[in-house]
């Protein structure tokens, strides 16, 4: 009887400090993405569109604006730069109509 009382006392505190350091991993985690991620994005502003697209790859939506603005939408997208994450990946360049990239932004939903 005594054997079955801590062992349940042990297992039910080995699982709290599972869950607990398994929160804790997927925090460090996203703060490790985000932190990559600014990193990538603030090399593609003021350069060319290119090199944004060889990086994420081709956009996922692409929305004409005025003066020959365009707004490129990455959702989620797969470089090698992007440690992949549970949340959803939300990148918008803004690129004038020389195609230069004017405006980095990024969320994560």
């Amino acid at each position: 009887m005594v054997f079955e009382v801590v062992f349940f006392f042990v297992s039910l505190t080995v699982l709290g400090l599972w869950l607990l350091a398994r929160d804790e991993a997927e925090v460090w985690r996203g703060a490790w993405r985000a932190r990559r991620v600014r990193q990538l994005l603030r090399t593609f502003d003021g350069k060319e569109l290119a090199r944004a697209e060889n990086v994420l790859g081709p956009a996922s939506e692409i929305v004409n604006g005025s003066r020959g603005r365009r707004l490129y939408v990455w959702k989620d997208p797969v470089a090698r730069g992007i440690p992949s994450a549970a949340s959803l990946l939300i990148i918008t360049l803004t690129v004038d109509g020389a195609g230069i990239v004017t405006h980095v932004a990024w969320e994560l939903r």
